[in-house]
């Protein structure tokens, strides 16, 4: 004997299994990719920079660590800069690439900085621009001495930019 159901149960269809099985793929997809490009949409605070700063080591202290070194630039990555041994004095390059905004590290094997995002070479005393696609040398923070101690300006919008990527005697305010 039959038996009869009295409650039918409707059958998913092949369309719409196909389309429920696309529209959670591209739901899946969609998310994803917001997922990767939510970081790039928030603003990145810039922390350490706009205050004047007193370099904690007096100036003797980082002139003999210049000539124990052979001038290897100081960073202070609290504040994104560099002291530079310059030629006659100390000069504070800032850290970021003058290409696209990378922070620069000073590689000791090559005794130069270099960029490795995209391979701009900075020379190590000026911190001007020697290859790579950089339009100029590393900008330099205002630098003054306080007694003993030295005073960088982090304010990015006081920065010494060396467009012509030359060193003139202008860029150097610490003599030592």
């Amino acid at each position: 004997m039959i038996r009869v159901q009295d409650e039918v149960v409707p059958r998913a269809h092949r369309r719409q299994l196909l389309r429920l099985g696309f529209l959670g793929l591209a739901g899946l997809a969609v998310t994803e990719m917001a997922a990767v490009f939510a970081p790039f949409f928030r603003v990145t605070r810039i922390a350490g920079l706009g205050a004047q700063v007193t370099v904690p080591e007096p100036k003797s202290a980082i002139l003999a660590r210049f000539a124990a070194s052979n001038d290897e630039p100081i960073l202070y990555s609290q504040w994104r800069f560099f002291l530079i041994h310059a030629p006659g004095g100390i000069a504070a390059a800032y850290r970021k690439c003058t290409h696209l905004g990378c922070a620069v590290p000073f590689n000791k094997s090559e005794d130069q900085f270099h960029c490795v995002c995209h391979q701009s070479i900075y020379e190590k005393r000026t911190a001007l621009l020697t290859s790579g696609p950089a339009p100029h040398g590393l900008d330099l923070f205002r630098i003054r001495e306080e007694g003993d101690h030295l005073v960088v300006d982090t304010n990015p919008l006081n920065l010494l930019v060396r467009e012509d990527n030359k060193w003139h005697d202008e860029h150097l305010e610490v003599q030592g």
